[in-house]
């Protein structure tokens, strides 16, 4: 969404017709950032903000916690609507608008409403700023831990997380060429991690359960209720497959953006989502003792102690830490450009400040700006489990958004021409999509009202709050003369 900020209109430049700079001049911005990621870096992105393997080990909890092994069939069901209908519409939408920004930028140009717009940018900036500082504090204790440090206060996780934020943000600062090098050993690290894992589960000799353990709930069913339990753990995945924009967001530092952006989303959700079935099938099978693993606050940790020894489990425990580095810098490295292309446009506070490009062609302010705020979540890091689930909201309710205004454009034949859709099956993708995103939502309040309900609307409080805090003269001003907006 092109709005008016302190910036003045770039001039025209003689650009070869078709090519992203052109696309980009079209769409009312000037080439800013370095284009120089390929699909192998652009997949990257996508895939390290997933970390399937790696962010397991943090997560898997959730759904021992609330469906038992049998949480696996949840993660098949609702990886498959994540990945199948919400990723395969976002990547559709980010084909016809390849722009920093992402669902921010969808939703402005489509509705042409850009308060609407601001607000679901909003809601990913905080999404990534608690995700970087989520991910960092569920590995301090595994990092403390390597120097034979264990960290029993909130202060101490918080003080180790903070060192992990600060040393990731500095591969951000570096330039893009630095973060996609961290980010391409992240990937490699996390194949590794899947392989390993995989790998080992069915070459290393241990007792594994039959198949039909799978369906084992644990003795969370409580009088023949499974569906409420079975709808539960499908926030594993939503916590696990998400961020469905990433690609989008680096859209404007990507060689053939428009194809490559939606290309490489789609491939990494999709081999993201195979791996992870295909892993957590095999580790729960090789869960021994069932009632020690689901009171364990590590049972991810805990089946490959057990299953594997402690020492290999050790070494996928390090790679994984590796592939997690790169995972928080992806994810903020996202997150800096949904800022960026707000304060661009003349949507934030200090928008001429936070706008400014560094000499490595870098978002500099804005990303000092998503170190200071995942900084300060940090101080909230006793909070983790709601703040977690009240990420995976913000993130399910602005798709929920992008689609169902991405359905409305698609009816209506308003989306400029874009090369990545899925023909007479985009309609039926886009519904399945705003079903599924309204369905995940309300499970999501649904698992706790009172924290990550009425977290979510503190939230959008306030973001009204600083979106009022925009100087009249800019606030919600569109330029409508700019191509591209509906």
């Amino acid at each position: 969404m092109a709005t008016t900020s302190d910036a003045t209109t770039p001039e025209p430049r003689e650009h070869a017709p078709g090519s992203d700079e052109a696309l980009l001049e079209k769409m009312g911005y000037k080439q800013e950032l370095s284009r120089s990621l390929g699909f192998f870096s652009s997949f990257g992105i996508q895939f390290s903000s997933i970390a399937i393997a790696s962010s397991t080990f943090t997560t898997l909890i959730v759904g021992l916690g609330f469906f038992g092994p049998a949480s696996f069939w949840s993660f098949v069901i609702g990886g498959a609507l994540q990945v199948f209908t919400v990723g395969l519409a976002v990547a559709q939408l980010v084909s016809a608008y390849p722009l920093a920004g992402g669902v921010y930028q969808i939703t402005g140009r489509i509705t042409g409403r850009p308060w609407l717009a601001w607000q679901t940018g909003w809601l990913l900036v905080i999404a990534h700023a608690v995700s970087v500082t989520a991910v960092s504090v569920s590995m301090a204790p595994f990092l403390a831990s390597w120097f034979g440090i264990t960290l029993d206060s909130n202060m101490q996780t918080a003080a180790w997380a903070s060192g992990i934020m600060v040393f990731v943000t500095l591969f951000n600062i570096a330039g893009v060429k630095v973060a996609a090098l961290l980010n391409n050993i992240g990937v490699i690290a996390e194949i590794v991690v899947v392989l390993l894992i995989i790998g080992s589960l069915l070459v290393v000799k241990h007792p594994t359960q039959p198949l039909s353990f799978l369906n084992n709930t644990g003795g969370t069913v409580l009088g023949g209720h499974w569906w409420g339990p079975a709808l539960f753990a499908m926030i594993l995945p939503a916590y696990l497959i998400s961020s469905f924009d990433a690609t989008g967001n680096a859209s404007e530092e990507t060689q053939g953006a428009n194809k490559m952006a939606p290309m490489s989303s789609v491939v990494a959700n999709v081999s993201a989502y195979l791996a992870g079935a295909f892993m957590i099938a095999l580790v729960f099978l090789a869960i021994q003792d069932l009632p020690a693993v689901m009171g364990s606050a590590v049972p991810f940790k805990d089946i490959l102690d057990t299953a594997l020894g402690r020492t290999f489990s050790t070494v996928i425990e390090a790679v994984a830490i590796v592939a997690l580095l790169a995972a928080i810098a992806m994810l903020q490295l996202t997150g800096i450009r949904v800022l960026w292309s707000q304060s661009r446009d003349g949507q934030m506070p200090a928008a001429p400040w936070m706008r400014k490009v560094s000499r490595q062609q870098i978002p500099i302010n804005a990303t000092l700006t998503m170190l200071v705020a995942s900084l300060l979540i940090g101080l909230w890091s006793s909070l983790l489990s709601v703040l977690a689930a009240m990420t995976a909201l913000a993130w399910a309710f602005a798709y929920t958004v992008v689609v169902v205004v991405g359905l409305w454009a698609l009816a209506k034949k308003k989306l400029p021409e874009h090369p990545w859709h899925y023909g007479k099956f985009s309609v039926v993708i886009f519904v399945l999509a705003v079903i599924w995103s309204f369905v995940i939502c309300g499970v999501l309040v649904a698992s706790d009202p009172v924290h990550v309900g009425l977290g979510l609307v503190g939230v959008i409080a306030a973001g009204c709050v600083v979106y009022l805090c925009i100087p009249a003269s800019r606030r919600g001003r569109s330029r409508d003369t700019a191509p591209g907006h509906v």
